[in-house]
């Protein structure tokens, strides 16, 4: 196992020049403040090992010392060394061979690798706890376990790939010539068909021109040909598209005056229809002017009763005025009556308030004096009565005191017992470490005893094997007169020699069965040493847990000292003060107790609650009555300076000219002519109603009449349109319809006619087509085959499409194959992840003995693949779901989490012969009891793994802490020291007792 000696360090950020740091195999504390350069170290020690720094990426110049123009770092591991070295100009050089400590890694990997197993930097965004999925993933892909097969997983990708582009080009190639052999069977059956068809007598192209001019002229069609077409010479395009052009010129006439001749057989409805339409129209229009005639009439009638009408409005208007004006007048002599009345009426309410107000405040004046004494007494009673409850309260607090105070001495008593406990306990630890020690070197000795004695037995067992066969053959073929020996060539005689062979073949067995029972002794001794070990670290195990129990209840214990000391009620850093400051305030809660005695008594006798409560209603009922006379008589008040106002307001208005006798006579006389006109008004307005219904009535038929005739009028219209559409003109006659279906069927026998000529020339101009088909099909192929026949190929393309497809088979093998590999390799990377995985039981377990919030305990590492990338991701339940760890823990949660994963796949996943642990300051966020849980599992790594750590740290109680747990268990540790000079940094080991 390899095991850093020294490191040596010039120039390296604030370092002077050839500092060297002796390293112990056990344990190296790096003490300095903070700033002074313990992170350096082990930047320096990854430069070392890897010649890079990934904190600084690949400008490495701001390492080298301020004025200087060269950092250099040099690492011994006994039977190896390797030197670093950085200009300022970004050169580096190496010396040195480091493969042996990094056996089958690849360089890139080992500053990853090195940050998963050996080195917890302060460069947290690189922690695999608060690292992204992607980076998370990375690292751990490079670790040695499974990473061929990633790697082949990866390579896969561009592999399959590039074989489905073979295939895509294989396919196509299939396709391209399966679609050039189409075609030229296409061709060849073209060329035979066409061949075949034009072996009858043809006319030439020019009599089947002139043809088709002579059916253009008849049919009056040769101007709407398209010029250019009969131009000398024709070719065969020109000749199908006059054809082509003056068919379709004729099938259009054809189908016109065939739509004409149909639409001929509707003119009989069209013509009976015009005739009834027209008579309906002339009646209609007759019943409209009658109608017309007696609407005037009602009109005039409806006039005449609305202007009468309106003259009777116009009179009931003036009268209702006058109406209006009379009751005005009668209402201000009513008014004025009312007024006087209320005046008087509520001068009396007034007098009558007074009187009642005046009793209220008597009333009020004599109980508020006797309430007032009675509350002002049961005041002074309830006060004192408060000053005695506290003074109680006080004599509460007092004895709750006295209780404390005997719970603080049976806790100091506790605290001294669990001292006691942890120092016998802490003993015992001691001895069992001796004897793990002692029965560890005898596993040991036992285990080399083993291999020996196996080694041993082997090579007996072997021997005798070979010896057995050999001596065996000899026997077996020796003649029985031979006396000379095979071997040596001595004579011994027969006899003699014989007998030699048969005690040689006896001798054998006893050596081997002596091996083999050693062997046994051995594997015995071996199982018992194995068991004791076991035992041993049970025990030891127990005893660590109790004394961490212990150191558990002594802090529990003091805190709660601590409360002691602090409580308000005991008041005192000692028991004794306490005692003291109790017993101060019991005798001051004494005399306070009899001077409120003396009070009292000098105080009348309280009152009983109902004479108190009789007295206080009575004052609440003689206040309720003074409010309420008050607002009576302010209410009187108001009303009375009410109803001078409204009485002054009459005496000030003009008084009406009529006395109130007139004015009731003019009133009866004005009520009969309303009533009257109002009479007359509904005799008009029923009048009215009926004129009015007879108009409308009239209206009504005028305006059904109008829209009857318009509606004859477009029916009228639209069958003079279906006329004239016919291509006929005026309105519609029998006569006329009849002549013109005996002229369209006339033109329809010609040009059916020539239609089914020019079907006869298009036949013609078919042959002609089909055998200009046939001698392009016999160019375009005897192009194609060249020199070869048209049989040999056919036959090249056929082998040609045997091949491709051979090929593409050939490959849709190997994809096959690509996919077969694919899953192999997902099932064993899935394998490989779940035995990187297999960490978590132990990580988990470490989180037990470190972080204090159970939760971290259940922290779980999820590990997959995505996009053919791994992804990692750290989580811990909340709420019950799983959230990433850094979106709750602290900085030293997070610490405690990366340190403890550090460490379990330091163990599980071990890549390097060197057992190493570079942890740089990991306890700056903890206080020395939960650094102490941190330095009990390092101390476990050394002793029980054989780990070699250096940390830093810049606490000088958590250093020396640790170095004394270190000595308790006779682990070699050292402690160096970092003090800037004005040469640089420097490194001086500090001297500690007991260290050997």
């Amino acid at each position: 196992m390899k095991q850093l000696k020294s490191i040596t360090l010039s120039n390296i950020r604030r370092f002077g020049s050839d500092t060297t740091i002796e390293i112990s195999p056990g344990a190296t504390i790096l003490l300095a403040p903070n700033g002074t350069g313990k992170t350096s170290v082990f930047e320096a020690i990854e430069f070392g090992l890897t010649g890079k720094i990934s904190r600084l990426g690949e400008n490495l110049s701001p390492i080298i010392r301020d004025t200087q123009t060269m950092a250099r770092v040099s690492l011994d591991f006994g039977d190896m060394q390797a030197t670093s070295q950085v200009s300022n100009i970004g050169k580096i050089e190496r010396w040195g061979d480091l493969s042996s400590l990094f056996p089958d890694v690849l360089p890139e990997d080992i500053p990853f690798l090195l940050r998963l197993t050996h080195l917890l930097d302060q460069h947290e965004a690189e922690w695999l706890v608060k690292a992204d999925a992607k980076v998370a993933g990375s690292q751990l892909a490079r670790l040695p376990i499974g990473k061929d097969g990633s790697q082949v997983s990866s390579a896969l990708v561009g592999i399959r790939r590039a074989l489905t582009e073979q295939l895509k080009q294989a396919k196509k190639a299939i396709e391209t010539l399966e679609a050039e052999f189409e075609e030229w069977l296409s061709l060849t059956r073209e060329r035979d068909l066409a061949a075949s068809q034009s072996q009858e007598s043809l006319r030439s192209k020019e009599h089947i021109a002139d043809s088709i001019s002579g059916i253009a002229r008849q049919t009056k069609s040769f101007e709407q040909l398209p010029a250019g077409l009969l131009m000398q010479p024709l070719d065969q395009n020109g000749l199908e598209a006059l054809h082509d052009a003056l068919e379709q010129l004729v099938q259009a006439k054809l189908d016109q005056l065939r739509e004409q001749i149909t639409a001929l057989t509707k003119v009989d409805g069209i013509i009976a229809q015009f005739v009834s339409e027209q008579a309906r129209s002339e009646k209609l229009g007759n019943e409209l002017v009658t109608a017309t005639h007696e609407l005037e009439q009602k009109k005039q009638e409806r006039a005449t009763v609305a202007a009468h009408h309106e003259k009777l409005q116009k009179e009931l208007v003036t009268a209702e005025g006058e109406r209006d004006a009379i009751a005005q007048q009668i209402e201000w002599y009513v008014n004025e009556t009312q007024a006087k009345e209320a005046v008087d009426q509520r001068k009396h309410l007034l007098e009558t308030a007074d009187k009642v107000l005046a009793s209220a405040e008597s009333q009020v004046a004599i109980l508020r004096s006797e309430h007032e004494y009675n509350e002002q007494l049961g005041i002074q009673h309830e006060f004192i009565e408060k000053q005695r409850k506290a003074l109680l309260q006080k004599d509460e607090e007092l004895l709750n005191a006295y209780k404390l105070l005997d719970r603080w001495e049976q806790t100091l008593q506790q605290d001294a017992d669990v001292q006691g406990s942890i120092s016998s306990e802490e003993a015992k630890e001691n001895v069992l470490q001796e004897r793990l020690r002692a029965s560890v070197s005898l596993r040991v000795s036992a285990e080399t005893e083993v291999l020996a004695a196996k080694s041993h037995h082997e090579s007996l067992t072997s021997a005798a094997d070979s010896i057995r066969q050999a001596v065996a053959s000899i026997a077996a073929h020796l003649p029985s007169d031979r006396g000379d020996c095979p071997l040596c060539g001595e004579e011994h005689g027969d006899v003699v020699l014989h007998e030699r062979v048969a005690k040689a073949l006896e001798a054998i067995d006893p050596n081997v069965l002596d091996a083999e029972r050693r062997s046994k002794k051995a594997t015995d001794t071996l199982r018992k040493c194995v068991e004791e070990v076991t035992h041993i670290e049970s025990e030891l195990s127990s005893c660590k847990d109790r004394i961490a129990e212990l150191y558990s209840q002594q802090k529990n214990l003091d805190e709660e000292i601590n409360h002691f000391r602090n409580n308000s009620l005991l008041d005192g850093d000692t028991v004794t003060l306490a005692r003291e400051s109790i017993q101060y305030r019991e005798d001051a809660n004494v005399v306070a107790k009899l001077q409120l005695d003396e009070k009292q008594r000098n105080l009348a006798p309280p009152l009983g609650h109902d004479v108190f409560e009789q007295t206080k209603n009575a004052y609440d009922s003689a206040i309720r009555s003074l409010d309420s006379a008050q607002q009576g008589r302010a209410h009187a008040s108001s009303r009375l300076e009410q109803a001078t106002a409204a009485l002054a307001a009459f005496t000030t208005d003009t008084p009406p000219e009529k006395t109130l006798e007139e004015l009731s006579f003019a009133q009866n006389q004005n009520a009969k002519k309303i009533a009257e006109l109002i009479a007359n008004l509904t005799a008009e307005e029923s009048a009215s109603g009926r004129k009015k219904a007879q108009l409308i009535e009239v209206m009504n038929r005028i305006s059904d009449l109008e829209k009857d005739l318009s509606y004859v009028q477009s029916r009228l219209d639209d069958v003079r349109a279906s006329w004239r559409q016919l291509a006929f003109s005026g309105d519609p006659t029998t006569e006329v319809a009849r002549s013109r279906e005996a002229q369209l069927q006339s033109v329809v026998t010609d040009l059916a006619r020539h239609t089914e000529t020019l079907q006869t020339i298009k036949i013609e101009i078919g042959a002609w087509r089909k055998l200009e088909q046939a001698r392009l099909a016999q160019s375009i192929l005897d192009r194609r085959r060249g020199e070869l026949s048209e049989a040999e190929f056919t036959n090249n393309l056929r082998q040609l499409m045997e091949q491709e497809k051979s090929s593409q088979e050939h490959l849709l093998q190997l994809s096959g194959a690509m996919d077969t590999l694919d899953k192999s390799l997902g099932k064993e990377i899935a394998n490989v992840q779940q035995y990187v995985l297999s960490v978590v039981p132990r990580w988990q377990a470490l989180l037990k003995r470190v972080v204090r919030e159970q939760r971290f305990t259940e922290t779980n590492l999820d590990l997959r693949s995505s996009y053919r990338k791994e992804r990692a991701k750290v989580s811990v339940p909340l709420h019950g779901e799983s959230v990433p760890v850094p979106a709750i823990a602290s900085e030293a949660q997070l610490t405690d989490l990366q340190l403890t994963f550090l460490l379990s796949m330091a163990l599980d996943h071990s890549w390097s012969p060197w057992r190493g642990l570079l942890l740089d300051d990991p306890t700056q966020h903890h206080d020395l009891v939960h650094a102490a849980s941190v330095f009990d599992v390092l101390r476990d790594y050394i002793v029980d793994h054989g780990f070699q750590v250096v940390i830093a740290t810049h606490d000088a109680l958590q250093a020396r802490y640790f170095m004394r747990k270190l000595q308790n268990d006779g682990i070699e540790a050292r402690i160096w020291s970092l003090a800037p000079t004005p040469e640089g940094v420097i490194a001086s080991e500090s001297p500690w007792p007991g260290r050997s």
